[in-house]
């Protein structure tokens, strides 16, 4: 059954009947672009989907999380527009998830928005490109409304939606299976404030009642999504009412989610602690790296090199430099672990040329973690450590299966898996984002010279890509934002995990 107000339903079985488009509920002005008509089939559509395969059917409630925790989901309809900057200011100084569903002709007003949307960590998903009764089209038209869309956010965002609301709440059979080619998750919701009745309105009638209905429907389920609107117009009641929904569910103890079902602080990886300890390669006390000698990470991505010029090098497999010790070294040196806890690097005739500084702890020992990161430790603690900064991935290197990229804050991760999918982790090893396409163990992920980052199977048939081209200096990396992106050299997004 779905949940529209009665006075809504009304309004819109009116409009059904005589041909015209509902009022109310952010509908927006305008029409499609000329030649905008043409239906995209399933092989067309997954060219442009990065989303994982979605339920069939349309959904109610927001997404459980593991610990059990009743959960609610905030969804603003018809954006952007003029109140979009103070809802994410809301939004991010309580720090919770939210989902916009946008309509593609306010995209082109405010893209800057929609950009905001996206690089705050917010889920920006698809409302149509002009707001009609989905129903009321045919397969065609419908497709076209549904992939203007996509086509606008890639533009802007770099990604496209994996979330489709149809405006009014109205769907019928073409519209499952429309989004279930594009694997779309087809959302409507549970608890409708009936902000949008407003009409620009901010009087304290209109907060009470938006703040009323939020609490009243959504107080008594355990896992509500709430109906609320960004639209073309100023919405000041909308925005007023918003914190005290927040505070309300906060106090009740519900856990705040996009419909991706990520939780935490929006633009993060969640709000569980980072990856736990990396499996490592260590050098024992007293043991020693000669001049020219390597020693590797589990799984091989990264080394470190007792150079025969001198100097101590972390890189990656492939030889790019991510951390080496100061100055220039002297050729013929070693780099040993010493017994009293101290990594040395001498020269030939026994000048110290560089050390950790962290003797008088006997028994420590160097570590070459799987995640890059290298470490001084003893038995309770790290007494010194460089990190890898392995960030980003450049034009020719791969992610082989079990290697990892890490965000700058070390809280996500995009781990090519032995499976053959490429994944996006949060810190509570959640996945956030994942390839689609045919599994086949052993792949690894290359980004390419033109800028497409693609996954390989053992036999060099591609299983997946991004289906991007960039530019010289194309480089993906991972975010604090939760994200993993294709970014130029200028800095424009060409591609991102949404």
């Amino acid at each position: 059954m779905r949940l529209v107000s009665a006075t809504f339903a009304l309004a819109l079985g009116l409009a059904l009947v005589m041909g015209l488009p509902a009022a109310g509920a952010g509908s927006a002005e305008g029409s499609r672009a000329p030649g905008a008509s043409r239906e995209l089939g399933p092989s067309s559509a997954s060219s442009w989907s990065s989303c994982p395969p979605a339920a069939s059917g349309a959904r109610f409630y927001a997404p459980a999380v593991a610990d059990g925790a009743r959960t609610v989901a905030l969804t603003f309809d018809d954006g952007p527009g003029p109140s979009t900057p103070a809802i994410l200011g809301i939004l991010r100084s309580f720090g919770v998830r939210a989902t916009f569903f946008n309509i593609g002709l306010s995209e082109t007003r405010w893209p800057q928005d929609v950009e905001a949307e996206a690089a705050g960590g917010f889920l920006v998903a698809d409302h149509t490109w002009d707001h009609p009764p989905l129903t009321t089209l045919s397969s065609a038209d419908q497709a076209a409304e549904i992939d203007q869309v996509a086509a606008e956010q890639r533009k802007l965002v770099g990604s496209s939606p994996c979330e489709l609301r149809p405006p009014y709440g109205v769907y019928n059979q073409t519209t499952l299976e429309l989004a279930s080619v594009r694997h779309l998750a087809v959302w409507m919701w549970s608890v409708d404030t009936e902000d949008w009745q407003a009409e620009g309105s901010g009087s304290p009638y209109w907060v009470d009642r938006i703040i009323s209905l939020a609490e009243s429907e959504g107080g008594g389920l355990e896992h509500p999504v709430v109906l609320m609107h960004n639209q073309s117009i100023p919405m000041p009641a909308t925005v007023a009412a918003l914190p005290t929904i927040i505070r309300y569910f906060e106090s009740r103890h519900y856990v705040f989610v996009d419909l991706l079902g990520r939780t935490g602080p929006p633009g993060t990886c969640g709000s569980s602690a980072p990856f736990g300890r990396s499996p490592s390669t260590d050098l024992q006390p007293g043991a020693s790296l000669q001049s020219g000698a390597s020693m590797a990470s589990p799984g091989g991505q990264f080394t470190l090199t007792e150079t025969s010029q001198g100097p101590l090098v972390l890189a990656t497999a492939g030889g790019r430099r991510l951390w080496s010790t100061p100055g220039a070294g002297r050729p013929g040196s070693t780099t040993t672990m010493g017994s009293d806890g101290d990594l040395v690097v001498a020269a030939p005739d026994g000048e110290r040329i560089w050390s950790t500084a962290t003797g008088g702890h006997p028994g420590a020992f160097l570590a070459l973690g799987e995640d890059g990161d290298v470490t001084v430790e003893n038995a309770t603690s790290a007494l010194w450590s460089a990190r890898s900064g392995q960030d980003t991935l450049f034009a020719g290197e791969r992610l082989h299966p079990g290697w990892s990229l890490y965000s700058p804050d070390r809280a996500c991760r995009l781990v090519m898996e032995p499976s053959g999918s490429l994944v996006l982790q949060s810190a509570s090893y959640g996945v956030l984002w994942s390839s689609v396409g045919v599994r086949a163990a052993d792949s690894s992920a290359e980004l390419l010279g033109d800028g497409n980052l693609v996954v390989f199977a053992r036999s060099g048939k591609v299983t997946w890509s991004a289906g991007v081209h960039g530019t010289a200096g194309t480089h993906l990396e991972v975010t604090d934002a939760a994200q993993s992106v294709l970014l130029e050299s200028r800095g424009r997004w060409i591609w991102s995990s949404g």
